[in-house]
């Protein structure tokens, strides 16, 4: 993949709307407390925050609508790289009113390049970025990708990113992995276990554990567990973490000082992550992505009999497939169906 063609959203990818809407609401309203982007927890956005759908109609919210400069930064970074389209799901009546915002923040793209419509499965391209679940799983693309927002922060498994500055870094992974050959493990280094949820990521970590060369370092969380230091989410959101993430509704992070004394020490720090994780790893440490893999019907039994909500045994059935495309970009492959997936990788370390 010398050049990929890439699908960017618009709204709350590109440039900010939904917090947009809420503000509009809190200054007509006045609402005490006032209403919060956070409180949109689905796409079907119902309780307080439903309100701020009446503004969707509104000219004035697509005026107010100006693209970060950080976000203008990454795009302009992406030209560089890939074929980029924006694709953007509008109100007719504002159709016009989109195009002009989209070239008004980048007047060297292309006008040909920018699709307005809902019917995004429609369109073909190698990468997408969406906030909407059903866009990311419905697409056609080789690599959809999701942008976390409060209203998707339950999805599980997905690539995903936090902002754009992370889908550059992303991006360039899979152009790498596509054109590059694997090297030698090295030791030290992060060896990065990413995979479907119930491939078994958490018990080849720490069977690899049990040898005094490899530590899990120590990682913080949001949900009282044995396996993670836990936090509340004020602390966790006061903290300046390396690398973090959201799955299942439950923060993770982890911070830099802690995996460099594990390299320091000689050793390898083994880390369960999202691929969002691993490829942050990739950027300030050497790491090693290891794709564990394992059968689907096997997957889905773990799942169904673990103790989890049946939504969230939906969103992590959902993933499955969608995961399954990460493997092409990852370093190594492990298959932990019918072979003990510790075993395959200290035997791919010594080799």
């Amino acid at each position: 993949m010398l050049r990929p063609k890439i699908g960017l959203d618009w709204d709350d990818v590109t440039a900010p709307f939904n917090s947009l809407a809420i503000a509009m609401a809190n200054e007509k309203y006045r609402f005490d407390p006032p209403l919060a982007l956070e409180e949109i927890d689905s796409w079907a956005n119902t309780g307080r925050t439903s309100v701020i759908k009446e503004f969707y109609q509104e000219e004035e919210l697509y005026r107010r609508q100006v693209v970060p400069e950080k976000n203008k930064k990454a795009v302009r970074k992406l030209f560089e790289i890939a074929d980029v389209y924006f694709i953007t799901a509008v109100y007719p009546q504002f159709m016009g009113v989109r195009a002009k915002q989209i070239l008004e923040a980048f007047p060297e793209f292309p006008s040909e390049n920018i699709i307005l419509g809902n019917a995004k499965n429609l369109v073909q391209f190698d990468i997408i970025l969406d906030d909407a679940i059903h866009n990311v799983l419905e697409t056609p693309a080789t690599y959809p990708v999701l942008m976390r927002k409060p209203w998707n922060w339950k999805m599980t498994g997905l690539l995903s990113v936090n902002n754009m500055t992370e889908f550059v870094s992303l991006v360039k992974q899979i152009i790498h992995a596509s054109q590059s050959k694997t090297g030698a493990i090295k030791v030290p280094s992060v060896l990065a276990l990413v995979g479907p949820s119930g491939s078994g990521k958490t018990d080849i970590a720490s069977r690899l554990c049990e040898d005094a060369r490899f530590v899990s370092p120590l990682t913080y969380c949001t949900k009282p567990s044995n396996k993670h230091r836990y936090v509340t989410e004020a602390e966790f959101d006061a903290q300046r973490f390396f690398e973090k993430t959201m799955y299942a509704g439950v923060k993770y992070g982890t911070k830099k000082e802690d995996i460099q004394a594990v390299l320091d020490a000689g050793q390898c720090a083994v880390m369960p992550l999202d691929m969002c994780g691993a490829i942050a790893m990739k950027r300030h440490f050497p790491t090693a992505i290891i794709y564990v893999a394992r059968d689907k019907e096997n997957l889905i039994r773990d799942i169904i009999e673990e103790d989890y909500s049946v939504e969230e045994k939906t969103l992590r059935i959902l993933a499955i497939d969608a995961e399954k495309r990460n493997r092409e970009i990852c370093d190594y492959i492990i298959d932990n169906t019918k072979h003990d997936g510790a075993e395959q990788l200290l035997k791919l370390m010594e080799e």
